[in-house]
């Protein structure tokens, strides 16, 4: 503070090492044979895109920033970023681990820096993410970061973050997947929407 005039910040604290949960969940990067023969048998999987995987058709091309578009892209021509930053549900329990509000913070930054936004619709019409990202009104497009699913008698989680590069370096990343993999292994984690495991397939490269 100085004089009548006060700025506050947010700090962000996370384990040094969180403990690996106890779960039988599968974390991949890509969906194998014998994957998805567990996956349609029962199984609980995330699915961690590399940034980059993703197909440009599905998302691969939307510049994603943590920083919001400057004016719109109609103007600057496409200029990069080209989103509005991300929109989720603080007491969604897939991020009971990770606390957030409703908006992207910086708690935040590193997830964009490492992500795709995949095209909600290209996998299926109406599909709710767990994370949204705000698109530019311009294209308008449904946007996402995490989505959970079934497929066959298993349970899938996809993540358009990067949650297996560089994780040592990553404090925010680890703790995010430490969320998710603790949700996946409770009685809350129910997807409704059933997806064809080919929607999921023809996602990356």
């Amino acid at each position: 503070s100085l004089g009548h005039y006060q700025n506050s910040w947010d700090f962000f604290v996370y384990p040094n090492l969180p403990a690996k949960p106890s779960d039988n969940t599968i974390v991949t990067n890509a969906l194998s044979d014998s994957i998805i023969q567990k996956l349609n048998n029962g199984a609980n999987v995330l699915l961690t895109l590399k940034k980059g995987a993703l197909k440009k058709e599905y998302g691969g091309s939307v510049a994603i920033g943590f920083s919001s578009i400057f004016w719109n892209t109609a103007w600057t021509h496409g200029q990069p970023p080209e989103t509005l930053g991300i929109l989720c549900d603080p007491k969604n329990p897939a991020l009971k681990g990770f606390p957030t509000q409703s908006y992207s913070n910086y708690q935040w930054w590193d997830a964009m820096t490492h992500s795709s936004p995949i095209m909600l619709d290209s996998v299926k019409k109406g599909l709710k993410p767990i994370v949204r990202v705000i698109d530019d009104w311009v294209t308008a497009r449904s946007l996402g970061l995490l989505f959970e699913c079934r497929v066959g008698k298993g349970k899938l989680i996809v993540s358009g973050i990067d949650l297996s590069t560089g994780m040592q370096e990553r404090p925010e990343a680890r703790q995010l997947l430490v969320s998710l993999r603790e949700y996946m292994s409770s009685s809350n984690f129910a997807p409704i929407e059933e997806v064809d495991i080919d929607k999921i397939k023809a996602l990356t490269q």
